[in-house]
């Protein structure tokens, strides 16, 4: 467990990137448990390459919510679209291959020419998509909107009739603010202040710190 760090600062040039983005045509792969496990594995690598701090994240069956921050000050080359590139590109990568040679079983979809553009990051395997082009990111500002979007993600299991309780969801955060979780390895921030939206959760403190 690391020590106490530096809170969170929010301003005009310091905010978290609330991301989504999901698989090609919607297609379920993430109901796959290798699946999960791949995309867990390079969103560890890219957030260890570019020092950016994992807030939170959910893998759903069809798309993948993540909350990012970094010191855009100390890092301003740093963008989202270049963490977004390298984990969608690396994990098409991995998983098409996978399933191409039959460790992974689920039909993979040839390439539209309409999306053959969004598929340069993962050429090698052009001839089939994994993602849907691009990605939604809405900038967070305030610790208010951090817990609210940090509280969606962890309900979103629930709300699509996964699971009964948040706790129960394996490819969430979750259990890394509120519980044990051998996923421990995919998470690291300072601690975030949790503000109003602290009584959402039982028994936390304004305050909670997060393991790597």
């Amino acid at each position: 467990m690391t020590g106490r760090k530096k809170l969170l600062k929010f301003g005009n040039n310091s905010y978290v990137h609330f991301v989504t983005t999901g698989t090609y045509e919607n297609l379920s792969y993430f109901r796959d448990t290798e699946c999960c496990r791949v995309f867990l594995e390079e969103l560890e690598f890219y957030r260890d390459k570019y020092n950016f701090i994992l807030l939170g994240y959910v893998i759903m069956p069809d798309h993948v919510h993540l909350l990012l921050w970094w010191n855009k000050t100390e890092k301003s080359d740093l963008n989202i679209s270049k963490i977004m590139q390298g984990i969608k590109g690396t994990t098409a990568r991995r998983i098409i291959n996978l399933t191409t040679s039959g460790r992974v079983e689920h039909p993979l979809q040839p390439t539209s020419a309409t999306n053959k553009k969004s598929t340069r990051s993962h050429k090698r395997n052009s001839k089939y998509s994994f993602w849907r082009p691009g990605f939604y990111d809405f900038n967070i500002y305030t610790e208010e909107k951090l817990a609210e979007k940090l509280n969606y993600i962890h309900h979103n299991p629930v709300k699509a009739g996964l699971v009964s309780v948040p706790g129960d969801y394996r490819w969430s955060s979750y259990k890394l603010y509120f519980g044990t979780s051998t996923l421990g390895e995919s998470i690291s921030s300072p601690y975030i202040t949790l503000g109003a939206d602290a009584p959402r959760y039982p028994g936390v403190h304004r305050f909670v710190e997060m393991v790597r």
